[in-house]
């Protein structure tokens, strides 16, 4: 092999080798930035749901007040209830032995 050959071989080995180098450069940084992009979306997107669920919460908060579920009771028709006797909290139950029918 004469020195031109192998001035030439080295030649195009350091041509491959910086092109390979080039093209690794060139796919590591778009693979690199779309991952950029992604992270990018994903935060807005969990900003979105941050203000959302903020807001339902405050809303919640709002209709499950005491004055609100009077005041909605009262538009569907619900009237407060009067002193009852309600049903006794100690068991068991006695009930008066009474005309047990037929």
């Amino acid at each position: 092999m004469s020195r031109r050959q192998r001035v030439l071989l080295a030649v195009a080995g350091a041509l491959l080798f910086l092109t390979s180098f080039f093209l690794l450069f060139t796919f590591l940084s778009t693979a690199a930035v779309e991952q950029g992009q992604i992270v990018q979306n994903l935060s807005e997107t969990l900003a979105a749901l941050k203000r959302g669920n903020a807001a339902m919460e405050e809303a919640i908060a709002r209709e499950s007040a005491i004055p609100r579920l009077q005041e909605r009771a009262r538009s569907m028709g619900f009237l407060p209830g009067g002193e009852s006797m309600g049903l006794p909290l100690s068991l068991p139950i006695t009930l008066p032995l009474g005309d047990a029918g037929p």
